[in-house]
């Protein structure tokens, strides 16, 4: 016989997980990104505009749609993924952008046969692992905000990190279209930033208890 406390406790947690909901849309590329940035020299802390190969990914996929608003749960990862890890291969970081939460770890590996010199001079996410080799390294991430990554042998090497304070962000497909799921009821601010355009963007949406709200997105 099932005890009333089992049930009771059941039954409030199907209700609490009942009261959520999903975002879903499509993002439209319509400014046209600045520049790719690049390193000037081993260790500096400067960077100039110049010429640089297309990154991997697509523009659309390098936005980052994120959440914020209070009581939104944010989940450290600090297992190593690739939902958290940056490879060097091709004198290239892949991804090109990576977005985290507060508080993860991001680990590095070199797929390349010689070594780079991974470091940024970004606030809040300053770092730098000299001679990256063969060995995987990781590098924590403890405060929101972008962090621009650059390497110091192969001045061409650009990617970021986007490290957000919550659970709830994504970037679109090739295609453009994006969902964050499992969203808590409510009212939050939802971000849109993209490394290359001048300023992310910020629109305000309510979330139902159940089923999803739609909202394109145009940058």
């Amino acid at each position: 016989m099932q005890k009333p406390w089992i049930a009771s406790w059941l039954l409030v947690a199907l209700a609490v997980s009942a009261q959520a909901g999903d975002i879903t849309g499509k993002v439209t590329l319509e400014s046209t990104p600045g520049a790719r940035k690049v390193g000037e020299t081993r260790g500096s802390a400067g960077y100039e505009k110049g010429d640089v190969p297309a990154p991997s990914e697509s523009e659309i996929e390098d936005v980052v749609i994120y959440l914020e608003g209070d009581k939104l749960a944010c989940t450290p990862q600090t297992r190593m993924s690739t939902k958290n890890t940056i490879v060097q291969k091709n004198k290239e970081f892949l991804p090109h952008v990576l977005p985290v939460p507060k508080g993860s770890k991001v680990y590095f590996r070199n797929q390349d046969p010689f070594p780079h010199h991974v470091y940024s001079v970004s606030q809040p996410g300053s770092f730098e692992i000299v001679k990256h080799g063969s060995t995987v390294r990781s590098q924590l991430f403890d405060g929101a905000g972008e962090v621009e990554i650059f390497c110091g042998i192969h001045t061409k090497m650009n990617a970021y990190i986007m490290v957000v304070d919550s659970d709830y962000f994504c970037s679109p497909s090739k295609a453009g279209s994006y969902r964050l799921t499992g969203v808590p009821a409510g009212q939050y601010s939802l971000w849109i930033w993209h490394p290359r355009l001048p300023k992310p963007s910020k629109k305000t949406i309510t979330v139902p208890a159940t089923g999803s709200v739609n909202l394109d997105l145009k940058l």
